[in-house]
């Protein structure tokens, strides 16, 4: 079977009933919204500060999930796994309060705050030339949502061959959280994001990758299920991949673009892309998984030389949920 067909049964298996935008809608609760109006009054500098301090509470008296992401930094040869884990702790809070002083500033724009790399914007030129649309395998690294926010201000001023502008889609899950849920997708959506429930999203991506728009969509999670998937070595152990995200773009002949972001020492940050797959290399399922496994190792490279910067806290290497027999 083809590289096409896999991608209708792979992702059949996801979607269940017509594909659907996020309601973006409801604001979220007052008080959280409070909370943002609170923090916004801060000065941007010192959001990193007042992130760290969150950070060290949680690294080392709440302790989430600390023994699970210092033992998988072990495991992966990073250097002084407890001081990295404890600068990835910190780095979460002061995205979180990012995100919050965000929410508070809604007219701030967020250009300034994201430099998008020379070679990131040679390699999305090179791949918007297509004219097939781009999806863009990423991770949570970073602020991945600051960064998501303000390269959707940067693609709007990047025109296709159509001649029309470029949208960002993202692909995303709802949070169990509900009223944290409501704040985050609405944050997101006021910023110019397009967001996709990654339930139902292979008519909605198909659409997006026509108009020639950009697709972004996580590459770092353990998948939900057993199909449309292959086991790759990543970071000292074997890893689960879906290849979904690849087989959307061998379906549409799209390029993918490999792109991750992160927090520069002057409190900025940085996008930069590090790989442009074509068309071509996406032709059979054998070149998906080998595509699959040449992104996974450039995520690798990246959380190697920036252990701190990616999310840890995932259950990256966890079994599969297989159907029960029966």
């Amino acid at each position: 079977m083809n590289a096409e067909g896999r991608a209708d049964e792979t992702l059949g298996a996801r979607a269940k009933g017509a594909p659907e935008a996020l309601p973006q809608g409801s604001r979220g609760p007052l008080w959280m919204w409070l909370v943002a109006r609170l923090v916004a009054l801060l000065p941007y500098r010192a959001l990193r500060s007042f992130g760290a301090a969150l950070g060290a509470l949680v690294f080392g008296l709440v302790r989430v999930r600390r023994r699970h992401v210092e033992s998988a930094m072990a495991r992966a040869g990073v250097r002084e796994p407890r001081r990295a884990a404890a600068a990835m702790y910190g780095s979460l809070g002061a995205g979180l309060f990012e995100l919050l002083w965000t929410a508070g500033r809604p007219e701030e724009p967020l250009e300034a705050k994201l430099v998008v790399s020379p070679r990131a914007a040679d390699l999305f030129t090179r791949a918007l030339a297509h004219g097939r649309g781009v999806v863009v395998a990423t991770a949570h690294t970073g602020n991945w949502d600051l960064s998501a926010c303000a390269a959707a201000a940067w693609l709007r001023d990047r025109v296709g061959p159509s001649g029309r502008t470029t949208a960002l889609h993202v692909i995303t899950k709802r949070l169990s959280w509900r009223a944290l849920d409501r704040t985050w997708q609405r944050l997101r959506a006021e910023r110019g994001v397009l967001l996709v429930d990654a339930r139902g999203a292979t008519a909605r991506v198909r659409e997006a990758l026509a108009r020639g728009d950009v697709v972004a969509m996580m590459i770092d999670q353990a998948p939900e299920r057993a199909t449309g998937v292959a086991q790759i070595p990543f970071l000292g152990a074997p890893a689960w991949c879906d290849l979904a995200p690849f087989l959307m773009a061998s379906r549409a002949r799209a390029p993918i673009v490999v792109a991750f972001g992160r927090r520069r020492d002057d409190g900025l940050h940085e996008l930069d892309a590090v790989d442009l797959i074509e068309p071509d290399a996406l032709a059979t399922r054998a070149d998906v998984v080998q595509v699959a496994a040449r992104i996974t190792d450039a995520l690798a490279s990246f959380v190697e030389t920036y252990p701190a910067q990616w999310l840890w806290l995932h259950r990256r290497w966890k079994e599969l949920r297989r159907p029960k027999e029966g």
